[in-house]
């Protein structure tokens, strides 16, 4: 099992360590152990399918590395996380899908609002003014303007 890929599920549903132990009905130590143990940790079969269904997953899943971590991505965590306000890109990746202002103002700071939209959906468009206010300034106006004109478009 790849402990990074179930690190991002269980923070995805916003479980503590405790609870994921809890849930697939093993003891705190041995989660811990498989985060101690590395990035790659071997599980017996009946407690493997355990964790993915607790997770609802489909077992395969928890077996590879999630896309961010099979490359080396150190250009975008650098464009993304370049102030630490996200630790990692599973954590960014998370706020995104979760709906967080400051992190969707990010994802369509560096991309704009059609590469967002193409990324989260129609809510890059239809929450701007609900998370514009944590974009630069300067490009806050240009992406303003940009979605004025866009609405414009559409209300006509």
């Amino acid at each position: 099992m790849d402990t990074r890929t179930l690190d991002a599920l269980r923070k995805a549903r916003e479980w503590s360590r405790s609870e994921l132990a809890r849930r697939v009905g093993v003891s705190r130590q041995a989660v811990s152990l498989w985060f101690r143990k590395g990035p790659r940790v071997a599980l017996r079969s009946p407690v493997f399918l355990r964790v993915a269904k607790a997770l609802g997953v489909p077992a395969e899943d928890l077996d590879r590395p999630l896309p961010c971590f099979g490359k080396d991505h150190t250009a975008l965590r650098a464009t993304l996380l370049w102030d630490r306000l996200y630790p990692d890109l599973d954590d960014f990746a998370i706020a995104v899908n979760a709906g967080h202002p400051r992190a969707v103002a990010r994802l369509v700071e560096t991309y704009g609002l059609y590469a967002g939209a193409r990324m989260i959906g129609s809510r890059a468009w239809r929450d701007f003014p609900e998370y514009k206010r944590y974009i630069h300034p300067a490009r806050r106006r240009s992406l303003e303007a940009l979605w004025r004109w866009r609405r414009r478009r559409t209300a006509g």
